[in-house]
């Protein structure tokens, strides 16, 4: 056989496992799954589940995968089985007859891990501090872990010795980014503070913790609840505000920030309920140029930036922590509850 027909052979036999179809394994989502877990273990790549997540929109953090859900799994990439294939199988299922009834099996909680560290904001109502710690027992400025000081308490007839609170700095008041009106103030977390013995115009207290310089003048909150897991929940209802600032100092908001809102649980808002973050969407200059000067402005789909899980609420206002942002989010972006 001539040499060139030999090696068009070849090439042809190489090529048929190329055009064959890849048949992938079907993985069904076990609670404590994770696509970073998932992808080093199916394709040892861990750094693959970025584009999974980038690929796959309605998941909302690259740790919220839920049990049950199923996953195409080949050599090289990992792939959602989409809802309507779902569908057929379980159509599938249902006409095969089975000896008797099963009640389903229960839907496992997914939990997500709370940030430590204060809320970092408190709305105008509630800030109402149960005293300030106004010395110490020499002349320092600052004080730390095991330091005495003295508090003076707003109302010491409800506070026995062994009471808790959390020592805070108020940094500045809070405007809305729309109504411009003033919404609460920024607060710093100090330390904590443990009340030894009451006197009659102050108490003696021993601060037991201390995140950052504790300096008089530092006010006393009641204890922060300090929650390690959060459980998701869906929202009873739809609700729409905004951020007011993030925790911490930034401008730009990201995963894995925490993020103050405009509602909270006189609102209906509850403690686990995903937020998703969006901004409305500007037409194009070309889109504008073509509908003229005087034309009505488009109603275009507001853009999603990403999503956040509610971690505390106040009476009007909430923390959450950003699980997942596709663009970079500011103050004033708005939220609305995930009811679905």
């Amino acid at each position: 056989m001539p040499i060139r027909a030999v090696t068009i052979l070849l090439l042809l036999l190489l090529a048929v496992p190329a055009l064959a179809k890849e048949e992938p394994i079907t993985y069904k989502v076990k609670k404590g799954d994770t696509l970073w877990g998932i992808s080093e273990r199916f394709i040892q790549d861990p750094y693959y589940w970025p584009s999974l997540w980038a690929n796959n929109p309605r998941i909302t953090n690259p740790h919220f995968i839920y049990p049950g859900q199923k996953l195409y799994v080949y050599d090289d990439r990992i792939e959602f089985v989409p809802a309507e294939r779902e569908i057929v199988q379980i159509l599938e299922q249902a006409e095969t007859p089975r000896p008797a009834e099963q009640a389903p099996a229960p839907v496992e909680a997914i939990t997500i891990k709370a940030p430590a560290g204060g809320v970092g904001f408190i709305g105008g109502e509630v800030l109402n501090a149960a005293g300030t710690l106004v010395d110490t027992i020499d002349n320092r400025i600052m004080m730390g872990t095991g330091d005495q000081v003295f508090v003076e308490l707003a109302a010491p007839e409800t506070v026995t010795p062994g009471d808790r609170f959390t020592l805070v700095d108020s940094e500045q008041e809070i405007y809305h980014p729309v109504t411009e009106e003033a919404v609460g103030t920024k607060i710093v977390e100090l330390g904590e503070v443990q009340i030894t013995e009451l006197h009659e115009e102050v108490a003696t207290a021993v601060i037991t913790s201390a995140v950052k310089e504790i300096e008089r003048g530092a006010l006393l909150l009641p204890s922060l609840p300090d929650r390690h897991e959060i459980e998701l929940r869906r929202a009873a209802q739809e609700l729409s505000g905004y951020i007011l600032v993030g925790r911490n100092d930034n401008l730009a908001l990201a995963f894995p920030d925490v993020i103050h809102v405009d509602l909270g649980s006189e609102d209906g808002l509850q403690v686990g309920n995903l937020l998703y973050v969006t901004r409305s969407r500007q037409a194009t200059e070309i889109a504008q140029k073509m509908r003229g000067r005087w034309a009505e402005a488009l109603n275009l789909p507001e853009v999603v930036l990403g999503a956040a899980v509610v971690i505390d609420t106040q009476p009007h206002s909430a923390a959450a922590l950003i699980v997942k942002s596709v663009q970079t989010m500011f103050r004033g972006d708005r939220v609305v509850t995930a009811t679905e």
